[in-house]
């Protein structure tokens, strides 16, 4: 809640004033019961229109015929399985179905066939047709009642089958049913006639590229053969190709020869680099033998060099042995090594020519097979452009018997479509529909009703609730004092208080219970009259919740509010009246010096009054009077001044307010409106605060919210906002009154008191 208090600035800026808060349904609930009147106005405008239209409208008959549109598969155009597959699914076959019965040219078969141009229950302007302009103008005639025909008819797919409901609305009933009927026999034979005249024509196409596809594919036979005379070519196929056979077989023998080469130059590489002694000895074992042998003999002079000298016959002989058998053993090996190393030499260019020839005779193949390779891609361009046109010519001629079958079957008037139930005469009429059109009216008045009483809720820019009060100008809500008798006529300059001028009703209602309660007492003293009333008690509801809105209490009250009529005069007396009841002494000033009226409301004298004090020095005890409430006294505004609001400002009043103050517990002001004049804020900020009375229903909240603005400039603290005058069959109020009737006003402890009586609460 924004904060009212002197010394700080409000901020109004942070949401635009029409921005809602949530909206409860049973705020449209409420909107709804209060246009109640609106919307049962429109509902009986809509109700009443839809009642003559029915009752002047000339009854029509409706007839159904039921079809079933399958799809047609032999299609001649198509010579592909998959383009058929795909034209079976096809989403939009039934939507164009439908649209072509609706079309002209099937109204037009519809007309000739049931020949109504000459039917007075269709054409009522029928005549004959005798004469050569008459004759002229017979298909102009005819064009133009197709073209009636056709609104008539209704096309109506049953849905998930192909099944499709055609109807006609008519005159009569047998013709309803004619009219439906011969709508489904003119497109049945507009589709044999429209199928089978195309079927003829792609009959003659086909058969003509079934004669242009032999010729082409005999031209490209002899252009094959002769191509394969001249390149030679029997087949391209692998299996059969000789070319091909030979340069596999030389490709596997190369590689054969390859690997053949290299081990064996290889294994003569390796003779080459290795050890005779080694070599040999590997490949010969009389070397190894005789190794053996000289290793021995060697072994031999060795041991016995230990025992004998070298000089000693034997020794020597041992010796000549020993170098003997190495001079044969070295024989051997060398013998041994290089007939080892011719052998591989001789091997490795054996191996090494076959290669070379190998790949001599390859290269040619190659050759061979390279040039077989390029002719046969123009010959298997050419067979594969056969094949094509021969796959080609089987499927024109599969399509061309199937059409010669189709044509056959044009005498048996055999179709896709077919009739499922004709349509009868039908036994009611299908327009005027009593309980539709009643019913179509009956939500067109209500729609239109909620409409503008939402509208006019919309537009509605005065203050009605609580929530508003908050919502729109972030003041806290006092409470709301319902409307006592008929509304004032006073509200925007005619007067100030609820009861000066009323309108004149037009009709006599009867009365509410809140006007039965109220029933010869005037707004401004029922809480000291009828103490146990609603009105009573809403003032007492509003004490406490301005006792409450600042922490101390409140002590000096002043009562304004933005425009003339709106209530403050009642607010101010019944506020102070039910301070009074509290036991407390409390003081009414009258302090609008402009248009006073508090001196008539309790019918006291306006001789003297505060205008006394501050103008002529009057003692403040001398214009004080005693009213008929216990504990309330009152200020007048005494006579007219010439400035009040020169006096209101005047240092003299600051001193009567305190001394007031002083003396009394609570002081409650009635100033004038805030837009008027001046002196609600001259007052405002000599007190405790301002309560800002609003005419429930009237004032429009952009005022309001400027005489608030206005206010806070001034520094003037805003107690609360008060709605007054609120009418009791407000939606708004509903709530407020139910709550004040029951139990809690009869538990509160009010006694009816006659004036002069202390009552308490």
């Amino acid at each position: 809640m924004a904060d009212t208090g002197r010394g700080g600035e409000l901020d109004f800026d942070d949401q635009p004033d029409d921005q809602g808060s949530e909206f409860h349904l049973s705020e449209y609930f409420s909107i709804v019961r209060k246009r109640a009147r609106l919307i049962i106005l429109c509902v009986a405008v809509t109700l009443s229109v839809a009642a003559i239209r029915s009752l002047m409208a000339k009854p029509t008959y409706r007839a159904v015929v039921t079809i079933d549109i399958g799809k047609d598969r032999s299609t001649p155009y198509d010579v592909s399985e998959r383009m058929v597959l795909y034209s079976w699914w096809d989403p939009e076959y039934l939507p164009t179905q439908t649209r072509l019965i609706r079309s002209r040219e099937i109204a037009e078969r519809v007309v000739r066939r049931l020949n109504l141009l000459q039917n007075p229950e269709y054409n009522p302007a029928a005549r004959q047709a005798t004469s050569k302009e008459d004759l002229a103008k017979a298909d102009a005639r005819v064009t133009a009642a197709a073209v009636g025909l056709q609104g008539g008819i209704g096309v109506t797919p049953v849905k998930g089958t192909n099944l499709v409901e055609v109807s006609f609305v008519g005159l009569s009933p047998q013709l309803a049913a004619d009219i439906s009927n011969a709508v489904a026999e003119a497109y049945i034979d507009w589709s044999l006639e429209s199928k089978y005249s195309t079927l003829g024509k792609a009959e003659r196409f086909i058969g003509a590229q079934v004669e242009q596809l032999k010729s082409e594919i005999g031209e490209k036979e002899r252009q094959l053969q002769t191509y394969g005379r001249e390149k030679g070519i029997v087949s391209t196929e692998r299996e059969t190709n000789i070319t091909l056979q030979n340069l596999e077989s030389l490709n596997k023998d190369y590689a054969s020869a390859v690997a053949d080469r290299v081990a064996k130059q290889a294994r003569f590489t390796e003779y080459q680099n290795a050890r005779p002694e080694a070599l040999a000895d590997n490949l010969s074992p009389s070397v190894s033998s005789m190794s053996q042998e000289q290793s021995k003999l060697e072994r031999e002079y060795a041991e016995k060099l230990s025992l004998f000298k070298p000089e000693w016959p034997a020794m020597q002989q041992l010796k000549a042995q020993i170098e003997k058998g190495r001079l044969d053993l070295d024989a051997t090996i060398r013998q041994t090594v290089e007939r080892a190393r011719e052998n591989a030499r001789t091997e490795y260019l054996t191996a090494l020519r076959r290669e070379q020839e190998l790949q001599r005779v390859l290269q040619g193949q190659k050759s061979e097979a390279m040039d077989l390779n390029t002719a046969s891609i123009e010959y298997n361009n050419l067979y594969t452009e056969v094949e094509t046109k021969r796959q080609l010519l089987d499927g024109l001629l599969k399509r061309q018997n199937e059409m010669e079958m189709t044509s056959r079957l044009q005498s048996e008037r055999v179709s896709n479509i077919r009739i499922v139930d004709r349509a009868l005469p039908p036994g009611g009429r299908f327009s005027p529909s009593y309980s539709k059109n009643m019913t179509t009216a009956l939500m067109l008045g209500l729609l239109a009703g909620c409409g503008l009483a939402f509208l006019l809720e919309y537009l509605d820019r005065s203050l009605r609730t609580i929530k508003q009060v908050e919502q729109y100008l972030k003041l806290p809500a006092l409470g709301l004092i319902p409307m006592v008798g008929e509304r004032t006529l006073g509200s925007y300059g005619y007067g100030y208080g609820y009861g000066l001028k009323r309108r004149r009703k037009k009709k006599k209602e009867e009365p509410s219970a809140l006007q039965k309660e109220t029933a010869g007492v005037s707004i401004e003293l029922i809480p000291h009259l009828k103490p146990r009333s609603t009105v009573a008690e809403a003032y007492r509801a509003i004490r406490t919740a301005l006792l409450l809105s600042r922490a101390g209490g409140v002590k000096t009250i002043v009562v304004s509010s933005s425009l003339p009529g709106e209530g403050k005069t009642s607010t101010s007396s019944n506020l102070a009246i039910v301070l009074a009841q509290l036991g407390k002494r409390t003081l009414l000033i009258d302090g609008d010096l402009h248009k006073p009226r508090q001196h008539e409301v309790f019918r006291v004298s306006n001789r003297v009054g505060i205008v006394s004090v501050l103008a002529e020095n009057a003692k403040l005890s001398d214009v004080i009077v005693k009213t008929q409430v216990p504990s309330l006294e009152l200020l007048p505004a005494g006579p007219l001044s010439p400035n009040p609001s020169g006096l209101l400002a005047s240092e003299m009043m600051a001193s009567l307010l305190a001394e007031v103050s002083a003396a009394y517990d609570f002081v409650v002001i009635d100033s004038p409106p805030v837009s008027a004049v001046a002196d609600a804020i001259v007052i405002g900020n000599g007190t405790d605060g301002l309560v800002l009375c609003v005419e429930g229903g009237r004032t429009p909240r952009e005022i309001v919210a400027r005489v608030r603005d206005k206010l806070v400039r001034a520094n003037v603290r805003i107690l609360g906002v008060l709605i007054n005058n609120l009418e009791e069959k407000s939606y708004d109020y509903g709530y407020y009154y139910n709550y004040y009737t029951g139990a809690y006003g009869a538990a509160a402890g009010y006694t009816e008191s006659l004036p002069g009586t202390k009552t308490g609460t």
